[in-house]
């Protein structure tokens, strides 16, 4: 992936400065919310922990994106990660380019139905005319006669025949982010529940593609997957993610979706796509 450099040496020079000032600012914004968190309730405290922990894992996809695309070096690999230091400690946040996940504005509607099929446990038939209905929904012309595409992978719950139980299942596996998407899957990004999908619903196969996908000479073997659904060129669109422990003893989990693209609204190299975040103890995810 190669950023946008056409922009001045002053320019870049300016955005750096921004994303300095912003992370400082995330800071003390931390140091606020520590000391209110000791005059909270529980209740409120719990709040108050993952605002803190949100702020900081944004703080380190600051100093992430500001590595990706102020040095010489940028995304070289479909997945890769790198250690930060922020407030006194380290964090890892790892990249990947988003066409690891499945694209709901242009994967075919027979990837599609393998989504539902594997992921969702539908059957065949059933999958197959909602793969349909989703491939006619985003092929709807409003009334400027533009694609209705998604925007978001919330707008699946705008398919007939989608439900919500189904859309929660499959939510983490797609995307609607991709602004140069081909509608095939890279598996050397894709994470562990995309390549069971992409492996039919092979579970000890897909574990084995994420294990040995980084290893040194043998690296991944793709020759049983469906060579229509994937891909291995990179996305100039990537997702930054966080994994941000909490006191409470939960872990919340932060994700940018970003494009390698100048945005003229704040000069900086880089244009956020979406955010996204979960709990892992159980807690209902927020975007």
């Amino acid at each position: 992936m190669k950023p946008n450099r056409s922009h001045p040496q002053s320019s870049r020079g300016l955005a750096l400065i921004a994303v300095l000032w912003l992370v400082a600012a995330m800071g003390l914004i931390i140091t606020g919310v520590v000391k209110s968190v000791r005059t909270e309730t529980t209740s409120s405290g719990q709040q108050r922990q993952v605002l803190q922990a949100q702020t900081q894992a944004d703080a380190v996809v600051l100093l992430a994106l500001q590595s990706l695309y102020f040095q010489p070096n940028p995304v070289a690999q479909a997945n890769q990660s790198a250690n930060f230091d922020f407030a006194g400690q380290t964090y890892t946040a790892q990249v990947s380019t988003l066409n690891g996940l499945i694209d709901i504005n242009n994967a075919q509607p027979a990837l599609l139905a393998q989504l539902f099929a594997v992921a969702g446990q539908l059957p065949n038939d059933t999958a197959q005319a909602l793969a349909q209905a989703t491939v006619q929904t985003r092929q709807t012309t409003n009334a400027k006669a533009f694609q209705a595409k998604f925007d978001a992978p919330e707008d699946l719950l705008r398919v007939p025949g989608m439900t919500y139980d189904l859309y929660a299942i499959i939510r983490d596996l797609v995307t609607a982010d991709l602004k140069d998407g081909s509608g095939r899957v890279n598996p050397l990004a894709a994470p562990v529940s995309v390549l069971q999908v992409l492996t039919g619903g092979d579970a000890v196969r897909a574990a084995a593609l994420y294990a040995n996908r980084n290893v040194p000479l043998t690296g991944m073997d793709t020759t049983a997957l469906n060579p229509a659904f994937i891909e291995t060129s990179l996305s100039s669109s990537i997702r930054l993610t966080v994994t941000m422990p909490m006191a409470s003893g939960g872990r919340l989990i932060r994700s940018w979706d970003v494009m390698g693209q100048e945005d003229s609204r704040t000069g900086l190299p880089w244009r956020v796509l979406g955010k996204h975040q979960s709990l892992s103890n159980n807690a209902s995810a927020q975007n």
